[in-house]
């Protein structure tokens, strides 16, 4: 080949997010024109941007293409090489390269969620590092109540955080005494959180203890045990007397003009009673989603909430039993209500104290998004249960 190429200069120092300017020399050193295509090469290509892609050049002529290398943010630091290939001809290739050095840039955040969560058992909570950076970081967590009425556990004190990626770790308040009633005590917890940059912050949280029966249901067990006292006294004052009288002739005359309003007062009755046994979110329900999807996809189940009811989810129950690394979602009408990484549990159970209200014809979504199926498995396999009660629209 007569066409010699070079950068200048061969070696460049580039901060992240910024644009790398390089310049390649072309020379053609022939007796006759020479037509010349550029290609960007290696891992660069997708970020190397050529002002012009195709030169004519004259015998003995020399001209200079710009070439700009879009450094990104979370590029990895250290040495980068950005190749271009010269071609003349079918057959008559060369390459010139450069070397970009990028710059070291930490940056991270770190994120409580849920800052605060209530709950009869315990709070369940996840520590989140963002690393926007371009540096592999290493975060040390650790964690700290204000009390010593609860312990709190880390699933992971240590994490290595690529850049551009997230991480979590599952965080519980554990309380040491339970209590059945009364009102719900607040338990304040801190976290601690060191970067490998020598950086520390701290996170603030607390834990809403509540008792372990919830308040409606004292309420509802007094209505249940009201309405058998009544059931009770009805049978001995009304039920009992009118049917000692079938067997008196003497009484068969007034216990027939009687039979239509001892009817109506039994309806009432069991009316009442059948009331009173309802809890106050409607009767006990659960349903089970399962999911199933390919490395690199996605998969849902759903199902729908009658056109006359309403659906009251207190309990959910993720499972994830192959050890699948992705993430799962429970969605109301296309609506995110819970998120989760799969790579942190195997088993996920959620309470909550209010619950979450599907009204009539709302759909319950489970969606999978997998990004890698568990060990000698070639799919994501995960399921739901969803535990609530269902009650008449309106």
């Amino acid at each position: 080949m007569t066409v010699t190429a070079t950068f200048q200069p061969s070696t460049i120092s580039s901060s992240p997010g910024s644009a790398a300017a390089l310049t390649l020399h072309l020379h053609n050193d022939a007796d006759a024109e020479a037509v010349v295509k550029l290609k960007a090469l290696g891992d660069l290509a997708a970020q190397t941007v050529l002002e012009s892609e195709t030169i004519y050049l004259d015998p003995g002529e020399s001209f200079e293409v710009p070439v700009i290398v879009d450094v990104s943010s979370t590029m990895l630091s250290g040495r980068h090489t950005s190749g271009i290939e010269i071609s003349s001809g079918a057959d008559t290739k060369i390459t010139a390269e450069a070397t970009i050095a990028v710059e070291s840039a930490v940056a991270y955040s770190v994120t409580l969620l849920p800052a605060r969560s209530s709950s009869g058992g315990s709070g369940k909570h996840q520590v989140v590092v963002d690393n926007t950076g371009n540096t592999p970081m290493m975060v040390e967590i650790g964690a700290h109540p204000h009390d010593d009425l609860v312990d709190i556990e880390l699933a992971a004190p240590l994490l290595n955080v690529d850049p551009g990626t997230s991480a979590k770790v599952e965080l519980r308040v554990h309380p040491k005494v339970r209590f059945w009633n009364g009102d719900p005590q607040e338990h304040p917890f801190t976290v601690d959180v060191a970067g490998s940059d020598n950086e520390t912050l701290q996170l603030e949280g607390v834990f809403e203890q509540g008792p372990r029966v919830r308040p409606w249901f004292l309420p509802a067990a007094a209505g249940m045990i009201g309405a058998l006292a009544v059931g009770t006294l009805a049978w001995f004052a009304l039920l009992k007397p009118a049917v000692d009288s079938i067997a008196d002739d003497r009484a068969a005359a007034a216990l027939e003009e009687q039979q239509g309003a001892f009817d109506e007062k039994i309806a009432e009755l069991e009316a009442a009673g059948e009331r009173a046994r309802q809890l106050p979110l409607g009767v006990p329900v659960d349903q089970r989603l399962n999911v199933e999807a390919a490395p690199g996809g996605s998969a849902n189940e759903s199902f729908t909430v009658g056109s006359d009811r309403v659906l009251s989810i207190t309990d959910v129950v993720f499972q994830n039993p192959a050890g699948a690394t992705g993430r799962v979602m429970l969605l109301r009408d296309g609506e995110v209500l819970l998120e989760s990484e799969l790579a942190n549990f195997r088993d996920l159970d959620l309470h909550f104290v209010a619950p979450f209200r599907f009204d009539e014809s709302a759909t319950v979504e489970l969606v999978l998004e997998c990004a890698a199926a568990g060990p000698n498995d070639e799919s994501c396999t995960v399921g739901a249960t969803v535990i609530g009660f269902v009650d008449q629209a309106g």
